[in-house]
């Protein structure tokens, strides 16, 4: 709790632009623009988005080099059906599990689009958040459906040049860097009744500057550059 504490006011001093500017920073960002401008196919576009934010977990290596292996993969091999394979060479840790859940993820992700468009889902996430949490039979603040609607704001900003709408009551996903601040699920919810943004555009505040040194900390503009110290200092304290 005491570094939450530390971080609410740096956290309420970051502006609008600020956080757009980290998000597009973000590797996972960068990675979904890649695999888009490859596709050039909206709906295979969000689906494959999804489908691999719910795959991810457990994972073998660093999240962002997930993402940019990702990408590439399915900048080649276009299609929903390559998904196994994809899961079995670069997510195999709990192998058979994983590929029990692909099947039934892809399902849920498939009905999903059955039932709405982008633009549908990007009118109210809970729409998401809702639909995937009694498909999947997970919680609406599992870290994985969480994820799954970041995720998809990053999707839909790529293809749309904007946020969608209602993300202000979905929570932050909770992985292993967040849970190093504070690992009380109780904790977070408290601190983010107290902070201004949305917890899905918190995300990125909180571990970008974990993954980042100083030297490239420096690179970023000079109001940014000192908040992000002050976060990296409480993180590392």
């Amino acid at each position: 709790m005491p570094k939450l504490r530390e971080l609410k006011d740096i956290v309420n001093s970051f502006n609008e632009d600020e956080i757009s500017y980290l998000e597009e920073k973000d590797k996972q960002f960068l990675a979904l623009k890649n695999l888009y401008e490859n596709l050039k196919d909206d709906v295979l576009f969000f689906k494959l988005v999804i489908i691999n934010a719910l795959m991810s977990y457990q994972l073998q290596m660093k999240g962002e080099d997930y993402w940019e292996i990702f990408s590439k993969f399915f900048s080649k091999n276009k299609d929903i059906s390559f998904f196994e394979s994809f899961i079995k060479t670069y997510n195999k840790r709990f192998l058979n599990a994983k590929l029990k859940r692909l099947k039934k993820v892809i399902n849920c992700v498939e009905k999903l689009f059955f039932s709405y468009s982008p633009k549908n889902l990007g009118e109210n996430l809970e729409k998401l958040i809702n639909f995937l949490s009694l498909c999947l039979n997970q919680d609406k603040k599992a870290k994985t459906i969480v994820f799954a609607a970041k995720m998809f704001m990053y999707a839909y900003k790529i293809v749309y040049k904007k946020y969608p709408e209602n993300i202000k009551n979905i929570f932050i996903p909770l992985d292993s860097r967040l849970k190093k601040i504070d690992s009380n699920k109780e904790n977070w919810e408290n601190f983010l009744k107290e902070v201004s943004h949305p917890p899905l555009r918190l995300d990125v505040i909180l571990w970008l500057p974990q993954n980042l040194s100083l030297k490239e900390i420096s690179n970023f503009p000079p109001s940014l550059r000192e908040k992000l110290i002050k976060i990296k200092r409480v993180l590392n304290s």
